[in-house]
C-alpha cells in the first residue's frame, strides 16, 4: 500500500461519516417536513458543509507525491474533516428534540443556538489548513489557493459572536460563495 492510499483511508472515511451525517440528518427532516418549520439558511448551509467535504476529498489528490508524513501532519491533515464532520453533527437536532423544531421558527432558532459551535469548528478547520497543515509540509501560507482563508475567517469570526439572523444570511451567502469560487476558479484536475 503506497502512503498515499494509507492516508486517503482514514480521510475519506471520516468524510464518509460526515456525509452520512448530512444525509441521514436530512432525511429526518424531511420525514418531518409537515411538523417542523423549515429555514433556508439551514439547508443552505447542509450543501455547503457537503461541498467543503467533497473539496476537501477533491484536494487531498495533492498528497500523492508526499515521500514520508509525520504524526502531527497526519492529525493535522485530519482536522478539518473533522472540524466538517462536527458541523454536519451539529446541523441536525437529535431524534428526541424533533419536538422542539414544531415552533414557528424551529430550524432558524435551532441554527442559531449552535452556530457559535458550528462557525468555531469552521474556523478551527480553517486555521489549521491555511497555516499549520502547509508550515508543517514545508510549504508557504501566502499560496494563490491558500489566501481565501484570510477573508474566510474573518467571516467565520462574525458568525460565530453575531446573534442577529439577518448578519448569518448574508454573511453565510458570502462564505458559500466564496468557497464556490476557490473550488471552481483554480480549476484542479485530477489525473493519473
Amino acid at each position: 500500500m503506497a502512503l498515499f492510499e494509507f492516508l486517503l483511508v482514514l480521510v475519506s472515511i471520516i468524510i464518509g461519516l460526515g456525509i452520512a451525517e448530512l444525509l441521514s440528518g436530512t432525511a429526518r427532516l424531511l420525514r418531518a417536513r409537515r411538523s417542523v418549520a423549515f429555514y433556508w439558511l439551514h439547508w443552505l448551509l447542509i450543501g455547503g458543509v457537503g461541498f467543503a467535504m467533497l473539496q476537501i476529498w477533491w484536494e487531498a489528490w495533492s498528497l500523492r507525491d508526499l515521500p514520508e508524513v509525520s504524526f502531527l501532519q497526519l492529525c493535522l491533515l485530519l482536522a478539518s474533516p473533522i472540524a466538517l464532520f462536527l458541523m454536519a453533527h451539529l446541523l441536525f437536532p437529535a431524534e428526541d428534540d424533533m419536538d422542539s423544531l414544531r415552533e414557528e421558527r424551529g430550524l432558524r432558532d435551532y441554527y442559531l443556538a449552535q452556530a457559535p459551535l458550528i462557525w468555531g469548528f469552521a474556523m478551527a478547520g480553517t486555521v489549521v489548513g491555511t497555516f499549520l497543515l502547509p508550515l508543517t509540509m514545508g510549504d508557504t501560507i501566502l499560496r494563490p489557493e491558500n489566501l481565501s482563508g484570510f477573508p474566510m475567517m474573518a467571516l467565520f469570526a462574525v458568525l460565530m459572536v453575531s446573534k442577529k439572523p439577518r448578519v448569518h444570511e448574508v454573511v453565510t451567502l458570502l462564505v458559500m460563495a466564496m468557497l464556490v469560487l476557490d473550488t471552481i476558479l483554480p480549476s484542479r484536475l485530477i489525473t493519473a
